[in-house]
């Protein structure tokens, strides 16, 4: 079973893989999508200390895939990325945010039967 802290570390990894990828866009482009790139950011940072994961976790997931979907646009606005590029990346992205809504839906599954048994779904995670 995933545990709602393997799901945490889970968004925090692809908003890292997300923010690494829009740093090594040209400075045009990293300006254009600094307000997304900005968000993933902050609700990952916003992980740390939140009562409510997940709340925060489903923030996160929602910047990550607008993000996602940003960077994929602009490798196909760019007539320097073939559509393989575009291709791979697409599903490069595609398999990270499938991976981490995965582990939203074991976590939250979790949490249902464990209710059902009478137990909180985490003792340590208040959220």
């Amino acid at each position: 079973m995933v545990r709602r802290g393997a799901v945490t570390l889970l968004g925090v990894h692809v908003a890292r893989a997300l923010h690494d990828r829009w740093r090594r866009l040209s400075a045009r482009e990293r300006a254009r999508l600094e307000p997304l790139a900005g968000e993933v950011r902050e609700r990952a940072l916003d992980l740390r200390g939140e009562p409510n994961t997940n709340t925060a976790q489903r923030d996160l997931h929602v910047a990550n895939e607008r993000l996602a979907d940003a960077l994929i646009g602009t490798a196909e606005a760019d007539p320097k990325v073939s559509e393989e590029e575009v291709w791979r990346l697409r599903d490069d992205l595609s398999r990270e945010l499938a991976r981490l809504a995965d582990g939203e839906i074991q976590a939250s599954s979790r949490g249902v039967q464990s209710e059902k048994a009478g137990a909180p779904a985490d003792p340590s995670d208040p959220g």
